[in-house]
């Protein structure tokens, strides 16, 4: 029985997390012996299979702090591949990737890159993270990535043009799960919202997701559309910018800001359109997921994933300056990033995504359409379909 390990940080909230929790459940039903290897264990918001082990090295503030805890991670990672003689450790996210490499040994070790990175970094933390990538990944027995962009990405900016290893695979969706959970019940105030057009969001109140923006778009839906509701799932650091922005444009009313949820799927399954706004992402977990609860999608077409999920048959390298209604779902500019308060007009991207709302909101064909579309293109990252693709390599 071979033995899988997973490395990554916490089992805490975001994308990664949920993917390590995925495949940890898929490679036990396999019948691999599976290890999950945490730098923390306090919090847990994913479920595992197998066996939880922690590092107890918990982020440390001081540059003194993380320089110990990072000798301290490499020591005991080390220990733990040596005394469970483990076959294959996968890492996932920058950190656990390092670690990973530096800790070799015979194990067969696979990196998984997650997120559309750039070389603009020019702190000492980013320049250290680019030299990381471009000397020690090649050291790796395959470097994964979540999306095509961000392979073509590592081979040009990064110099890994001449690894062998370096292959996409895209996230795992446990399609059967997500249908189940989609049934959960809701309370009787929320389900009062839902009987009005609602679009739906999920991500964390952070920068790289683009909130603003949305709220800012929803704010012209609304003259069209006076009885719409938006709800945003997800908690951050950009949570009184958000609330205060959606009271400056007196639409406060109808944004419900619902916080972290171990189960989205209950809200997705209940609203009539999802929108994603981010500025850059990976492989957006809660664009897939919105897909397979059924949901028409429109999403930013921003680096990297969307364009992969929603356009597959066109070139990676289109860039639009319109709404695109693409096979699959519809696309819009990525908006520029930058924070506006109520008083700013809106910029041209976010009336284009304005305008895509109202578009299908207004148009029942197309919310028909595009919501059979979903639960057709999801099908491809079922956990079945991908675990396949992980198995040719561990």
């Amino acid at each position: 029985m071979k033995k899988i390990a997973l490395l990554i940080p916490t089992l805490q909230g975001g994308g990664a997390e949920r993917v390590a929790s995925i495949l940890s459940n898929a490679f036990e039903l396999s019948g691999y012996e599976v290890y999950v290897i945490v730098y923390e264990d306090h919090v847990q918001d994913y479920s595992y299979s197998g066996k939880l082990l922690s590092l107890k090295t918990p982020h440390k503030k001081t540059v003194f702090g993380k320089y110990f805890c990072f000798v301290q991670r490499i020591i005991k990672l080390r220990n733990i591949k040596n005394k469970y003689s483990l076959d294959t450790v996968i890492s996932f996210l920058d950190s656990p990737n390092i670690l990973n490499i530096l800790t070799k040994g015979d194990s067969n070790t696979i990196v998984s890159v997650r997120n559309y990175t750039t070389q603009s970094n020019t702190g000492f933390y980013g320049k250290v993270g680019n030299l990381a990538i471009k000397y020690l990944y090649k050291r790796a027995d395959f470097i994964v990535s979540v999306s095509n962009v961000i392979k073509n990405r590592l081979i040009t900016n990064y110099g890994l043009e001449n690894v062998q290893n370096n292959i996409t695979i895209y996230n795992p969706y446990d399609l059967n799960k997500i249908e189940l959970l989609s049934q959960g019940e809701l309370k009787k105030d929320e389900l009062e919202v839902f009987r009005q057009p609602t679009i739906i969001t999920i991500g964390r109140l952070i920068d790289q997701k683009g909130h603003w923006h949305l709220i800012r778009s929803f704010s012209e839906v609304k003259k069209s559309i006076p009885d719409a509701k938006l709800i945003i799932l997800g908690k951050g650091n950009l949570s009184n910018y958000l609330k205060q922005l959606s009271m400056d444009l007196e639409i406060e009313e109808d944004i419900y800001f619902l916080g972290f949820n171990s189960n989205p799927y209950k809200y997705l399954s209940k609203a009539t359109l999802f929108v994603f706004p981010s500025l850059f992402e990976g492989f957006p977990n809660a664009l897939c997921e919105a897909m397979a609860c059924g949901l028409p999608v429109i999403s930013a077409d921003c680096k990297s994933g969307p364009r992969e999920i929603l356009a597959p048959n066109t070139s990676l390298d289109t860039e639009i300056n319109s709404v695109d209604f693409c096979e699959y779902g519809v696309l819009i500019p990525v908006c520029d990033g930058k924070k506006y308060d109520a008083a700013e007009p809106l910029k041209a991207e976010e009336i284009h995504l304005a305008n895509a709302i109202t578009s299908l909101l207004q148009t029942k064909r197309l919310l028909e359409l595009y919501s059979k579309k979903s639960k057709e293109r999801v099908k491809a990252f079922s956990v079945e379909n991908i675990v396949k693709e992980w198995e040719k390599i561990i």
